[in-house]
């Protein structure tokens, strides 16, 4: 195992000028350990405030996902000791007299391999171990030993020391305390192999019942995604934050908005990734209060794709939207689900439909509307 352990990569001590300096490599995420000074309800990172009194391990939330710690809590250090923030938090090792091992933390679950690992050591004197696994379950078991980080000078500390790593197919990090010290750990970040993909938005829908709209919006792709913000505007112009998602790695999400317009109301989605990128969803437009009954259909002609649909004046229940083309064939068709009074939703078109006149039909089985839309 020693022979293994000291299987080190590349480890460079790297003055901290930001990661544009690196090699052109993806972050997935920056965690230094900070809870979020905006929201003590919910805090960035929620690591336990306390030293454990006996050995034990949990999982805990933070940038990126989930992390678990074996042994471990988060504690202050001295002003301006680390980077990381102002109340300069940072994770330590417990020391607990008869344990074996100091302690350990296990990264969050990443999808593009890791290339670089960072980590800022409060104390500069420590050494760790650095293991690696494919398995996102993985806490004690399958795990395999890759480099043995050496401790520098001890009148050294808040340094970044990079390892590189180089696995396409790792997925999570364990960095293991030298045991029988206390340990500490200022601020962690991987980067990632291959490029990372941003999220990928299907179809948005909204529904209103009692003035109540509800948006529904299905994702195709969600890899490093940290939250969805909801937006509404009155114009389509100028949009307001309405509420925040955080990103369960689902395909489909509803958010209520109970502060609706009587009239139309304009909604959109962001999916806003760990590293910061932002990503936006189609508008859906949604006509509250409408009650007669009738069918809108915009852009037509069609653009970029897609379709927006609106319904006013339905009945409650499940309705087919299906496309025909002039010769009655069937091309497309979906399932549009009314919470009763009014429905929106975006249809994105097969890329094979060719330029011309098409049938839109929407019927609940006893009840059909009909619409003409072209495609240029």
């Amino acid at each position: 195992m020693k022979k293994r352990l000291q299987k080190l990569f590349i480890l460079s001590i790297l003055t901290l000028i930001g990661v544009q300096s690196f090699s052109q490599n993806q972050v997935y995420w920056k965690e230094g350990f900070e809870p979020n000074p905006s929201d003590t309800t919910l805090p960035k990172c929620n690591l336990f405030p306390v030293a454990p009194t006996v050995t034990g391990g949990a999982y805990f939330n933070g940038n990126g996902g989930s992390w678990y710690g074996y042994n471990v809590y988060r504690t202050t250090g001295s002003t301006g000791s680390c980077p990381s923030g102002a109340s300069n938090n940072h994770v330590r090792y417990k020391n607990i007299a008869g344990v074996t091992d100091s302690g350990y933390i296990i990264t969050p679950i990443v999808y593009y391999g890791i290339n670089e690992f960072h980590i800022l050591r409060g104390r500069a004197s420590r050494s760790y171990t650095i293991w690696l696994t494919n398995d996102t379950l993985a806490t004690t078991t399958n795990w395999t030993p890759f480099a043995l980080m050496k401790s520098s000078a001890a009148t050294v500390s808040c340094v970044d020391t990079m390892v590189l790593i180089n696995s396409v197919n790792a997925k999570r990090l364990k960095i293991v305390g030298r045991p029988g010290t206390d340990t500490d750990v200022d601020s962690i970040w991987l980067t990632s192999v291959g490029v990372i993909t941003p999220v990928k938005f299907g179809s948005i829908s909204a529904s209103e019942a009692n003035s109540v709209v509800k948006l529904s919006w299905n994702i195709e792709t969600e890899t490093n995604t940290n939250s969805y913000i909801i937006e509404r505007s009155s114009n389509g112009d100028i949009y307001k934050k309405i509420g925040i998602l955080n990103a369960a790695h689902s395909t489909n999400y509803n958010w209520m908005d109970k502060g609706a317009n009587n009239g139309i109301n304009f909604y959109r989605i962001i999916a806003l990734d760990n590293n910061g990128t932002m990503q936006y969803s189609s508008v859906v437009r949604m006509n509250v209060g409408k009650t007669k009954t009738g069918l809108n259909v915009y852009p037509n002609p069609v653009k970029s794709g897609q379709l927006n649909v609106e319904l006013t004046g339905i009945y409650k229940g499940n309705y087919k939207a299906n496309i025909y083309a002039m010769n009655g064939a069937l091309i497309h068709t979906t399932t549009i689900v009314s919470e009763g009074s009014s429905i929106a939703k975006t249809i994105v078109l097969p890329t094979a439909m060719t330029a011309g006149n098409y049938t839109l039909e929407i019927t609940n089985g006893s009840i059909k509307t009909l619409k003409t839309i072209i495609i240029n």
